[in-house]
């Protein structure tokens, strides 16, 4: 059976601050917007240090939003894969649940090379119908640059926040977080020594990237660190909360 399709709740709680909604109004209007069943589907980038969703779970349960039998998550990934590469499978995996939101992250080169970004576009363009068709919201997982290249962050925010205004899907700056603490904190490396994987400290922001923008509520405080520590957790949380914040309202002018 189709579901309505639901608001990024993200966005509906920048939308209320606008309006001066109070903080009552928020919880009223965000709770029943809240995803507990989220598929992402990407490559290594999303199944590294024992997968992406793993940790975004654990934010959940620490959370108190969800527990292990309200909540579900899971990934399709292909290694090294493009996004065009999942056509075989998105929508086999897509109708094996309701699930409320579907994660999209591509090649990290696929949206900003010249050879790929056109098929990158495409695949966005069929896989967010079929998933809406499904009653499942669209999400784009922005990701970041290599150790040394800078530059591609402007790239990857310009071909995501591109095709998420096209497709009026929301798109999760993961990619912009990356570049927050890498000029913060240089000693704290997000990438492994290939220059393009995650460590556990870059998966771990990811996730608490995703848990901002999807619950549209700060990570921050939360008890699940992944084993980085208080110190670096706190702070990698706090990172995520204001990047999600800081792209929403920059989206929504």
């Amino acid at each position: 059976m189709r579901r309505p399709p639901r608001v990024c709740a993200a966005r509906m709680l920048l939308l209320l601050a606008l309006v001066g909604g109070t903080s009552a109004v928020v919880a009223e209007e965000t709770a029943e917007e809240l995803p507990d069943k989220v598929l992402f589907v990407g490559n290594s980038f999303t199944y590294y240090n024992n997968s992406l969703h793993k940790h975004y779970r654990q934010l959940i349960w620490a959370s108190g939003i969800h527990t292990t039998e309200t909540s579900r998550a899971r990934i399709m990934t292909i290694s090294g894969g493009h996004l065009p590469e999942h056509s075989g499978g998105f929508e086999h995996v897509l109708g094996t649940d309701a699930w409320d939101v579907v994660v999209m992250q591509g090649h990290s080169l696929g949206p900003i090379s010249e050879d790929t970004a056109e098929p990158f576009r495409k695949a966005s363009r069929k896989f967010a119908a079929i998933a809406r068709n499904h009653g499942t919201r669209p999400v784009f997982f922005m990701t970041w640059a290599y150790t040394g290249k800078p530059e591609m962050t402007a790239q990857l925010d310009k071909a995501y926040s591109a095709i998420g205004r096209e497709l009026d899907a929301e798109v999760v700056p993961v990619g912009l977080a990356f570049a927050t603490v890498t000029a913060e904190r240089p000693d704290l490396p997000l990438r492994i020594a290939d220059a393009r994987h995650p460590s556990l400290a870059g998966t771990y922001l990811a996730a608490c990237t995703f848990f901002a923008a999807l619950y549209g509520q700060s990570p921050e405080g939360l008890a699940y660190d992944a084993g980085l520590g208080e110190e670096t957790a706190m702070y990698l949380q706090r990172v995520a909360w204001k990047t999600v914040q800081a792209y929403a309202q920059r989206e929504a002018y």
